[in-house]
């Protein structure tokens, strides 16, 4: 069956020739030249699609929005767009399904977004759910090296002031020192990991920005979804101090973590009154 880049490019009409249908054109082309994938396959259709849907010093594809939930079309993807025209990001390596990837994939798959975030000057929406499990049936954590990193490319993101929804689903964040982040780039698991450090240039040091430091500095957040993050309680207090600089926040997620009803309260009071707090029922605590 044909989609909607196939009907806009290919409707049929009645002299046997082919013809762009306008209805088509004007239903489908707020979308279509929005997605990463219609307007990848539009490009290649002619030289003069792809010169005028690219553009930047190295003629990469204008493109809006990206969606993925898989780790090879996301490498591809961060490659070959634009990233200083990109407003929404949605990773989802959650859904049933999913390629299963090794533990050390996911990982090489977070740097390279850690990376690439650093030119994403214009985006609005950033959305990650990670795999519970890898293809061994471990529980998926990052390494420190790893969570290091995207800590330092979620940090320039906020130096943007762009971002305006955040998603970050099943990671493990734990407020972490400069001195536990060289001693992970120090001993890297493997070659490729040590690459991918040194791409982000040598910034993991004691002065390197903790998480919710970097989420202080999103000062047009409206939208904070952490859920499923092994948050507790001592996390959740340093959260709420960033929160409350927060004044655009509209809704906070924190459901499915380890945070204590003690602390919960610390960060609904933190937040401003209009603010929606979620989750607070919705919690697993260790006695």
């Amino acid at each position: 069956m044909l989609d909607a880049i196939d009907m806009l490019l290919l409707s049929p009409c009645g002299s046997g020739c082919l013809e762009p249908h306008w209805e088509v054109a004007i239903h489908s082309a707020a979308e279509l030249f929005n997605s990463a994938r219609p307007i990848g396959r539009l490009a290649c259709v002619a030289r003069a699609f792809q010169y005028f849907l690219s553009g930047g010093k190295h003629r990469k594809l204008k493109v809006g929005e990206m969606h993925t939930g898989c780790i090879q079309s996301l490498s591809e993807g961060l490659r070959r767009v634009n990233l200083s025209e990109l407003r929404s990001l949605s990773i989802d390596l959650s859904a049933a399904g999913h390629e299963w990837r090794t533990r050390q994939d996911i990982e090489r798959a977070v740097r390279n977004l850690s990376c690439s975030l650093r030119e994403a000057s214009s985006l609005q929406a950033l959305s990650v759910r990670m795999a519970a499990f890898d293809n061994s049936m471990e529980r998926l954590r990052l390494s420190a090296d790893t969570w290091g990193c995207l800590v330092n490319g979620l940090f320039a993101l906020a130096g943007f002031g762009k971002l305006k929804a955040l998603e970050l689903s099943s990671f493990t964040i734990k407020e972490q020192t400069g001195r536990q982040l060289r001693r992970a780039v120090s001993s890297p698991e493997s070659e490729s990991s040590e690459n991918q450090a040194a791409m982000m240039g040598r910034s993991l040091t004691a002065a390197s920005p903790s998480f919710t430091q970097v989420i202080s500095r999103m000062s047009m957040l409206d939208t904070l979804t952490l859920t499923s993050d092994e948050i507790y309680p001592s996390t959740a207090c340093l959260l709420s101090q960033s929160l409350a600089k927060l004044v655009h926040l509209k809704t906070v997620d924190l459901s499915r973590n380890h945070i204590t009803q003690e602390a919960m309260n610390a960060v609904h009071e933190a937040l401003p009154a209009t603010t929606e707090l979620r989750g607070v029922q919705n919690q697993t605590v260790f006695c």
